[in-house]
């Protein structure tokens, strides 16, 4: 296999790829080029007969223990094809296709649903033409393939929480098992949360949530649990849990593949996926200016297939296939998304407005929740205080406490900066959607995050100024 960084290409050792792959596909950042002197290590000889082999260029984000398994796989079964791969985290990956010819790449695989979206609405991708037959476009309700036929899902992996059984026992709580569960204040502290804005599969578990209950109990749902979260600004942060969670940290809101391969791997941890759940579904399509269709068309139908679903069940990789019926084959314990949601109304989630919303979502979390983090865990903690609701037990609310008081506190505490008509303003979400590349649309998104900070700022004076010393809500 040929790695190729930027356009420079290298055979890498393993474990200079694993370094990058990890790095880079965990943290949200952008893959490091590597240099064109840098040193490089020989690639392995090949028979004479490879120089006659159609190279087909793979663009993905995998990493290394992925990618290998699927190579192997394919060229044994399909040894007239070479494959060759260059590696693109995926803010990176969408800005190389937009190059000469589309960068050389034949075919695009990797868990990266904006881009998707975006190249297939573009015109970027040509319609697969291979046989879809016995891969459904929907789990449940919930869309996972293009349905224009551009780009078809490849595996999905599931929202949920990462669970240390051990570290809840030392600590005397019960799993949790609803998203309504993270709001309880016997948590607050225990629960590690990715950043949206900060970890690439975070921005659709949010919207998961917004989309499940609405968007003002979603909003108010996130505030009130908000409070107990401990924030993770990486991928890598999920991945480092794998032997074991540190205290205080015993339950992870994450994506299953981070507990699956560590739990296949013998990891203590066990992963439970709550009602209402959503999928981040990874794609792949081939690119508009191929000069090898019949070989990525080969490529697309071999991930596809049985065969190739069934790879996705190997202990490093460990992700869920899109095929249901190769999960007749599954390890056991392994999650059946498809069964789980024929069993189960699931959420009806569209995903055109997931990601029509995506960077407004993004910015609302941070000024909402993740910049507040340190107020909301004060004022909530003092609201459970008076409504006595602290504690692991009965609610044992304080004496004469004003509960109209209280519910007027937590409404303020939970709604939102914007409500939904407002944040459903295409122009609005166009300038969340620019603000990277387009000076004045920063300038626009920052003043109206600063009017949105203010507007929090002031209902939560109100909130303390109710709940201090009890004045209010204790009737004084």
């Amino acid at each position: 296999m040929q790695a190729v960084a930027g356009k420079t290409i290298r055979a890498l050792t393993s474990a200079v790829w694993v370094a990058l792959a990890a790095q880079v596909a965990l943290s949200g950042g952008v893959a490091p080029a590597i240099a064109a002197d840098a040193p490089t290590t020989a690639a392995a000889a090949k028979p004479a007969s490879a120089t006659q082999r159609e190279t087909l260029t793979v663009l993905t984000s995998y990493p290394e223990e992925v990618v290998a398994t699927f190579e192997r796989a394919f060229e044994k079964q399909h040894p007239e094809i070479a494959l060759q791969i260059l590696w693109r985290q995926h803010r990176d990956a969408y800005d190389y296709l937009q190059g000469p010819k589309q960068g050389g790449v034949d075919v695009y695989w990797s868990p990266a649903v904006r881009n998707f979206a975006d190249l297939g609405q573009e015109g970027s991708l040509r319609k697969l033409d291979v046989d879809l037959t016995g891969l459904p476009s929907h789990v449940g309700k919930f869309r996972i393939s293009d349905p224009d036929g551009r780009f078809v899902a490849s595996e999905i992996a599931g929202f949920g929480f990462m669970l240390d059984p051990a570290a809840l026992a030392r600590q005397g709580l019960p799993a949790p098992k609803t998203w309504q569960d993270l709001t309880q204040p016997r948590y607050r502290g225990h629960i590690m949360f990715p950043v949206p804005s900060r970890v690439g599969f975070s921005p659709t578990l949010l919207d998961v949530v917004l989309q499940a209950d609405g968007w003002d109990k979603g909003w108010a749902l996130l505030s009130e649990a908000g409070a107990n979260f401990v924030f993770a600004e990486t991928g890598g942060a999920f991945a480092s849990l794998s032997h074991g969670m540190r205290s205080p940290i015993s339950i992870a809101v994450t994506i299953d593949f981070f507990a699956s391969s560590a739990i296949a791997n013998g990891a203590p941890l066990t992963f439970v996926y709550p009602p209402n759940t959503g999928y981040s579904p990874a794609h792949i399509g081939i690119l508009r200016d191929t000069q090898h269709l019949a070989a990525a068309r080969t490529f697309v139908t071999f991930v596809l297939s049985d065969a190739g679903q069934k790879l996705l069940f190997a202990p490093d990789v460990r992700k869920l296939p899109v095929r249901p019926s190769v999960y007749r084959d599954a390890p056991k314990g392994t999650y059946d998304p498809f069964a789980a949601n024929a069993a189960t109304a699931g959420v009806t989630y569209e995903e055109t407005l997931g990601l029509a919303r995506y960077s407004l979502d993004n910015a609302l979390f941070d000024v909402f929740i993740t910049r507040r983090k340190a107020e909301l865990t004060e004022v909530w903690t003092r609201w459970h205080q008076l409504a006595g609701t602290e504690g692991n037990g009965t609610p044992r609310p304080a004496v004469n406490v004003d509960t109209a008081c209280l519910e007027k506190a937590r409404a303020l505490l939970t709604q939102a900066p914007i409500d939904a008509n407002t944040a459903a303003d295409p122009a609005l979400r166009a300038t969340f959607d620019r603000r990277r590349q387009d000076p004045k649309a920063q300038t626009q998104a920052t003043a109206l995050e600063a009017t949105w900070s203010q507007t929090l700022n002031g209902r939560t004076a109100q909130v303390r100024e109710w709940l201090a010393d009890g004045v209010v809500c204790s009737g004084k």
